[in-house]
């Protein structure tokens, strides 16, 4: 096999988010946030949560890791600090597990707030009576084992977007968004400043407004006008 360059890096830390600033984002679903950062940052969407009410936000621990392999993943359980969702690249292979009940387990006793993976997991039913939240591609019984290779912390891919360890996930049932770190403060107040006017317009629209006037729908309906 062909070694990737990160193949063995292990980062054992790196810069948290603020759990304040992770409180104003978790304020908002995936969507607003979306739709705050211009969609993006939206991961595939076939990156979906074992169950429709899973929802987590906070910053990235990632894997690099084989399809079908764990060794890696059960490394980075030692890094684990609470808050953290562990975002596991297996280059998005459907049809082979890397993580399943008891490796959910472990990562939940070290605090974890969820698990997204690019690729399978198994044991979906135990992993939801372990009420960890978890995105993946699918569920597949199949797993390789733990040979390696891998890496922990280092840039990963997860749904088509770069992840890097202290980014900041969004998950819900729509999916999951990525925030990077160094752009959150940011994005936060959009969400913020969209619900505001998704409210007003809502507010407007109770009070009697018609839909065409609160959205100014006349001027774009006006090019359609067949003359």
């Amino acid at each position: 096999m062909d070694r990737h360059p990160l193949h063995g890096t292990i980062n054992p830390d790196f810069i948290r988010p603020s759990s304040g600033l992770i409180a104003k984002l978790s304020r908002h679903d995936t969507a607003k946030i979306a739709d705050s950062m211009g969609a993006y940052g939206v991961a595939s969407h076939e990156i979906k949560p074992l169950r429709p009410k899973m929802r987590v936000f906070g910053p990235a621990l990632t894997v690099l890791t084989r399809p079908g392999d764990a060794l890696y993943v059960q490394k980075a359980i030692e890094y684990i600090k609470p808050g953290d969702v562990v975002v596991i690249d297996a280059q998005g292979y459907p049809d082979v597990a890397v993580i399943g009940e008891r490796l959910s387990h472990y990562m939940k006793l070290k605090g974890c707030a969820g698990i997204v993976v690019d690729g399978a997991v198994r044991d979906s039913m135990g992993i939801i009576d372990e009420k960890i939240p978890v995105w993946s591609r699918g569920t597949c019984i199949r797993i390789f084992g733990t040979q390696g290779p891998g890496a922990i912390n280092v840039p990963v891919t997860c749904g088509g977007v770069v992840v890097n360890p202290g980014d900041i996930i969004c998950g819900d049932a729509d999916g999951i968004v990525i925030i990077p770190q160094a752009d959150a403060e940011r994005i936060a107040k959009l969400a913020d400043e969209h619900l505001e006017s998704e409210l007003l317009r809502k507010k407007e629209i109770e009070s009697g407004k018609s839909v065409s006037e609160v959205f100014g729908l006349a001027a774009k309906l006006e090019k359609w006008n067949p003359r």
